[in-house]
């Protein structure tokens, strides 16, 4: 069965109402984003990650976006087992959302903040690469990727490195299991080695050079749901129509 592009019939209620009906987590999603990575990318992780139902809708931007809380994407509909149909809008907030509801924020309020700064770390890591990198005119890029990686990423790298170490080297920034931070970082990077300039040199991540970096990346991708949707014809889709979209 196709998608459907008919956007879900939200419910009103106090925010108390609201509160409860976005407490349970056997709801079901619906993803209203484009047919790339872009802001949609850690949302459609998290979904999978978290081993939540969930599907996309399709897209008719023109007649959909008047409808939506702010005429941007991605929106998130969650269908919550008491009947309620919740709306999320912006990708931070729907990220976090998510994260929470699903345990992805740490065991306690300070773990939460580690969370959240090493979430925005990685978020300049990825504004810089598409500033830089994807930003650059198609033929200027391999010298502007040179640049980034050895102005950036380096850097970026060194103390990242460290800050893993600090917290046993055992491959999660925060505590003993995966949060937000991990799953932000491994998209960070993911996304760097996808979009590799033509001609260009191999992006200087790996097991052997970046090996606390790579632990993060392994320790979510040992996560069963997040492989599978890793290997779905969808994902490996949005990985060539992001390249696409982009010029790479």
């Amino acid at each position: 069965m196709s998608p459907t592009s008919t956007l879900p019939t939200v419910t009103r209620a106090s925010s108390e109402v609201l509160a409860e009906a976005a407490k349970g987590t056997d709801s079901t999603f619906q993803l209203l984003y484009f047919p790339l990575h872009g802001r949609g990318e850690l949302v459609r992780n998290l979904l999978a990650y978290s081993g939540a139902h969930w599907e996309e809708l399709a897209v008719d931007w023109p007649v959909q976006k008047p409808k939506t809380p702010f005429q941007v994407a991605p929106v998130v509909y969650e269908h919550t087992a008491s009947g309620s149909v919740l709306e999320l809008a912006e990708s931070n907030a729907i990220e976090r959302y998510l994260s929470r509801k699903y345990n992805l924020l740490g065991s306690n309020i300070w773990e939460e903040n580690l969370v959240n700064q090493y979430y925005h770390n990685a978020e300049g890591l990825i504004q810089a690469f598409a500033l830089r990198v994807v930003g650059a005119a198609p033929e200027a890029r391999i010298d502007e990727a040179n640049r980034f990686y050895a102005e950036v990423l380096s850097k970026f790298v060194s103390i990242h490195e460290d800050h893993l170490k600090q917290n046993g080297d055992n491959g999660h920034y925060v505590g003993n299991s995966t949060t937000l931070a991990d799953l932000k970082v491994v998209q960070t990077l993911d996304r760097i080695l996808l979009l590799v300039p033509k001609g260009g040199v191999p992006v200087p991540i790996s097991k052997e050079l970046t090996p606390s970096l790579w632990k993060v990346k392994e320790a979510v991708e040992r996560n069963a749901s997040y492989a599978s949707w890793k290997k779905s014809q969808r994902s490996q889709d949005l990985n060539a129509n992001t390249k696409a979209r982009f010029q790479f």
